[in-house]
This record gives structure tokens, C-alpha cells and sequence, in this order.
């Protein structure tokens, strides 16, 4: 398995009138929402723990990968015709 990592450093990314972070885990690309399912915090600015668990920077809570990118406003981006990006 591959190391977890929050695009931090990418410029905002806007879908839709929210606020999205790439997140990539297992080897797949994601756009998740930019919101703390606790206090709303900028998930982007947090970081992943030794649990695979993203860290809020606010308030340090920690939710797992796999519960953020199970949400529905999460979008899974994958490869499409010629290398684009769905």
C-alpha cells in the first residue's frame, strides 16, 4: 500500500460552489470536500496521521480515509480517453 498525501501546497479547487482537496490514497486520486465533519475546519491545511486518519488542523480531530472518501460529495477522479481526467 502506498502512502496517503493532502494536495496542501495545489491551488484552491472549486466544483460545483464547495471547496475540494486532492487527497490521494491506494494509488487512486480523489477530490474530497474542504470541511471538517466536526466543526468545519480546512481539512487541506491537516495531515495524515500513522493510523491513516486525516488530522484537522483546527481541532485536531481525526477521521478516517476511508469514512471521508465513502461521503457523497467526494468524487473519485479517474483516467478517461487519452489520459484525461473525469
Amino acid at each position: 500500500m502506498s502512502a496517503s498525501w493532502i494536495g496542501s501546497g495545489l491551488p484552491a479547487i472549486r466544483r460545483g460552489g464547495q471547496d475540494y482537496f486532492l487527497l490521494s490514497h491506494e494509488d487512486e486520486l480523489y477530490l474530497v470536500a474542504n470541511s471538517c465533519p466536526h466543526r468545519g475546519g480546512p481539512l487541506k491545511f491537516g495531515f495524515v496521521n500513522a493510523s491513516g486518519q486525516i488530522v484537522c488542523p483546527l481541532h485536531g480531530g481525526a477521521f478516517a480515509i476511508s469514512q471521508l472518501i465513502a461521503r457523497p460529495s467526494t468524487i473519485r477522479l479517474r483516467e478517461g480517453p487519452a489520459g484525461s481526467v473525469e
